[in-house]
């Protein structure tokens, strides 16, 4: 052991010594980086021949002069007109010809977009993993993994990337909670008393699983009328918790008492059912990230996946049904 103790021997047989350990470790880092880049490498085409599906048009793309920015150009014009096969394969033909790190992370992403969009989930779900191998850190990718889990019912592994964005500065804080809420529902090892009574702490501060008990549960808890006014409206109870759940259950008829209005279309249903018109109220659902209007309730938007963006909109119409 006395050997590796320099001061005890020659200063240069020491120096030699330590040159030589770190010209050993220096060759043997070399030799692992490149053993490490034959299994990138590797892996690789094992993932491009996996996914590949020979088609006519690929030879001709092979030969052409197209540069990565043509590549992902031309994907991206198939994408859009939906012909994600095609889009497909460029994207895996850009890999191909692409050893940059970056461009293959841009492509990666790209790639489980088009999957993403013709509905191969899975698919999507670990070209994505590559993606991130790649740069754990790449927002684009983490927060469409999010929706891919989400239509998976992956609900764990959905909360595991809502705290990586929240460690990216992402408020993720309401949709966690949400989540939470979501896996509880799933928990077989759990009793339904104690997943009841584990959603409803949950539901303290966040209207998203306020409205997801009473949806699931049919549990009311303390929540504002404008995020659960389309389930009241077609239920049969009667909650008052404020001025503006009493003007709305005596518009619908469920209560019998005089007030002063504040909401012009409470007032106006109230008018109509009073002299024996045949009047509703009708729901729709604007995102107000997108500024798509829908005709479900969705606490993701389903086309720009954005969580908590719906604001529940209503008219007072004719009754179709009468």
């Amino acid at each position: 052991m006395d050997f590796f103790f320099v001061e005890y021997r020659d200063p240069i047989v020491g120096l030699v010594v330590l040159v030589a350990l770190i010209f050993i470790i220096a060759l043997i880092n070399y030799i692992w980086q490149i053993f490490s880049r034959k299994n990138e490498q590797k892996g690789l085409d094992k993932f491009i021949k996996s996914y590949e599906i020979q088609d006519g048009y690929k030879d001709l793309l092979k030969l052409s002069d197209l540069n990565f920015d043509g590549l992902v150009f031309l994907a991206s014009i198939f994408t859009k007109s939906g012909e994600f096969e095609k889009a497909t394969q460029i994207y895996l033909l850009a890999l191909e010809k692409n050893k940059d790190k970056n461009k293959q992370e841009i492509i990666f992403t790209a790639l489980a977009e088009v999957y993403f969009k013709a509905g191969f989930l899975q698919k999507s779900k670990e070209v994505l993993h590559s993606a991130l191998k790649i740069r754990p850190r790449n927002e684009k990718a983490l927060k469409l993994l999010k929706i891919v889990c989400l239509k998976l019912q992956s609900y764990e592994e959905m909360q595991d990337i809502l705290e990586s964005l929240f460690e990216l500065g992402f408020d993720t804080q309401k949709e966690s909670e949400f989540t939470k809420a979501l896996i509880l529902q799933k928990d077989k090892d759990k009793g339904e008393q104690e997943k009841l009574s584990l959603s409803i702490k949950l539901a303290k501060d966040n209207v998203f699983v306020q409205r997801f008990l009473l949806e699931e549960y049919k549990v009311k808890v303390p929540s504002p009328l404008e995020q659960i006014i389309d389930l009241l409206y077609h239920s049969q109870n009667v909650f008052v918790e404020d001025e503006s759940y009493k003007e709305f259950f005596v518009a619908c008829g469920r209560l019998d008492e005089d007030l002063k209005w504040s909401n012009s279309k409470f007032k106006m249903l109230k008018i109509l059912k009073d002299n024996d018109f045949k009047a509703r109220l009708a729901f729709s659902y604007f995102c107000m990230e997108c500024k798509n209007t829908l005709p479900l309730f969705f606490y993701h938007c389903p086309l720009c996946y954005e969580f908590g963006s719906c604001k529940i909109l209503y008219e007072v119409k004719a009754d179709e049904k009468y």
